[in-house]
């Protein structure tokens, strides 16, 4: 595909004092009396402890193709390319086994609360005790109390037999070994599910209303859809929606944003067709309006991204099948007294990040955060910055730059999770926490069983968990349903205030 790029400008000084994302402040708090209570009680089973073995599983990771059909180079679907793009190597706190090695020590070290732990019974284990990530030199804080994941997230008992469950073809593997994961630890799950599941699909959306995760559309490699499930997320329990109305059509690479308990779907994709209508579902009714638009809308489109804002559905960039796009829109998310609906193109300042698709935009405040991406030939690792009050856009440096497409990008407090996805070389099964306070990244032990390479997937966050949904890795579209299990990180969205970019 052949696009003039316009160069963004250079980054402007530190983001402004008054640029401030606010939350809540809520601490955790501990027990010293417990703490001092639990060691005199555990001092004679110590002994025991320091003798049991501790074995390492080694994960099979499954590297995928780079190609993909979603491209924006030619308007007959043509595969992306492999991205001829190197990342360099690089290492972010200690080894697997040093992580493994320092979290035992700190499990023999009884200097964990008694409300904090809880006793095996014996029972099997669906997780694997093998980090998927470097670890970090601090150990996560402790959850908050009272807090469901003080316990719940506890599954990884000290004495359990581990089940594997990273098999695709859902066949448990057997492993008799001891997993001792911190208390704060996340961990990943393949969890089960009831009901009527979706199919195998990748570039489907995933969004969350009330205690709901709505999937609509997406692709299998062959035809595209327009069905609506809904997962109780309570539940785990899946359900197929009858919806009426006006007919939307089957699509693929849209966008789904929620405002309120309606949908707004717009753009995407079937084969050769890019749209560029919007749709809005009811989600207490299930009933779809094609919405009418007022004066001049956005070109078709797929592989955008939107987010809501104060009274607005926002897109930003995607590809129409000649061309990647950079071009900012939004919609006012109340109809006119005509029944339409009115967009305008922005205007922005400090020049635009360059034209992309399949890049995230996650809102923090009044900011949006703009990371990666691909415009047919290169796969990005930029980080753009929009203020919706000004309308000014900001380019920031991260070392190192790490590249990705296709990926998903959650914010949890002041992180950013970014989570698989295609580096430029081969699929991924991270899990990256951009630092918004410092802009710089992170990364975690992360225990259990680590979904396998993938990118095209869908994410959404509900109570202190992390849901990925399908996807597709070069070879094989999934189905499945995984669970990252923030633990105490799940409190990060009461950390006090704080600004993008004030510690770097």
């Amino acid at each position: 595909m052949a696009s003039n790029l316009s160069s963004p400008t250079s980054p402007p000084p530190p983001v402004p004092s008054h640029l401030v994302y606010k939350q809540q402040r809520h601490s955790p708090t501990n027990s010293l009396a417990e703490g001092n209570a639990y060691q005199r009680q555990t001092s004679s089973s110590r002994a025991a402890e320091r003798s049991s073995s501790r074995s390492v599983r080694q994960a099979g990771y499954v590297p995928g193709s780079s190609d993909d059909d979603e491209g924006g180079r030619s308007s007959s679907d043509a595969a992306v390319p492999s991205i001829m793009v190197s990342v360099a190597a690089m290492t972010l706190g200690a080894s697997d086994d040093e992580a493994l090695s320092a979290a035992a020590a700190a499990a023999k070290s009884g200097a964990r609360s008694s409300a904090n732990k809880r006793v095996s019974r014996g029972a099997t284990s669906e997780f694997s005790h093998r980090p998927h990530t470097t670890n970090s030199t601090q150990p996560p804080p402790l959850p908050l109390q009272g807090s469901r994941h003080a316990t719940a997230h506890n599954s990884m008992e000290l004495g359990t037999t581990v089940t594997d469950m990273g098999s695709t073809t859902g066949t448990a593997t057997i492993h008799a070994a001891e997993a001792r994961a911190p208390t704060p630890a996340m961990y990943w799950k393949q969890t089960k599910t009831w009901g009527c599941r979706p199919p195998k699909m990748r570039s489907q959306t995933l969004t969350v209303i009330g205690s709901q995760v709505f999937v609509f559309g997406g692709w299998n490699n062959t035809v595209c859809y327009n069905d609506v499930y809904v997962l109780d997320t309570e539940t785990m329990f899946w359900s197929k929606m009858h919806t009426s109305g006006d007919e939307v059509p089957q699509c693929r690479a849209h966008t789904a944003t929620a405002v309120g308990s309606r949908l707004f779907v717009f753009g995407g994709g079937d084969g050769t067709q890019y749209f560029a209508d919007l749709y809005v579902l009811d989600t207490k009714s299930y009933v779809w309006t094609k919405a009418r638009p007022a004066g001049v809308a956005p070109s078709p489109r797929r592989t955008h991204t939107c987010f809501h804002y104060n009274g607005y559905v926002y897109l930003f960039g995607g590809g129409d099948g000649h061309k990647a796009l950079n071009d900012l829109w939004r919609v006012r998310a109340e109809p006119t007294a005509q029944g339409t609906f009115e967009w305008e193109e922005v205007e922005t300042k400090g020049g635009r990040p360059f034209p992309r698709g399949y890049h995230t935009s996650t809102l923090v405040g009044n900011q949006v955060v703009v990371f990666g991406g691909s415009d047919g030939q290169e796969c990005f690792g930029d980080t753009s910055l929009l203020n919706l009050d000004s309308m000014e856009w900001s380019h920031v440096s991260i070392d190192p730059p790490l590249t990705r497409l296709a990926h998903s990008a959650t914010l949890v407090g002041m992180y950013l999770f970014v989570i698989c996805g295609h580096d430029g070389a081969d699929y991924s099964s991270q899990v990256l926490m951009l630092k918004l306070d410092t802009l710089r990244w992170e990364t975690r032990t992360i225990y259990g069983s680590a979904p396998i390479p993938r990118g095209y997937h869908a994410c959404a966050l509900h109570d202190g968990r992390l849901f990925l949904h399908g996807g597709y890795n070069g070879q094989e579209v999934f189905d499945d349903m995984y669970v990252l299990e923030l633990s105490s990180y799940s409190y990060l969205p009461q950390v006090p205030e704080f600004v993008i970019g004030c510690h770097r």
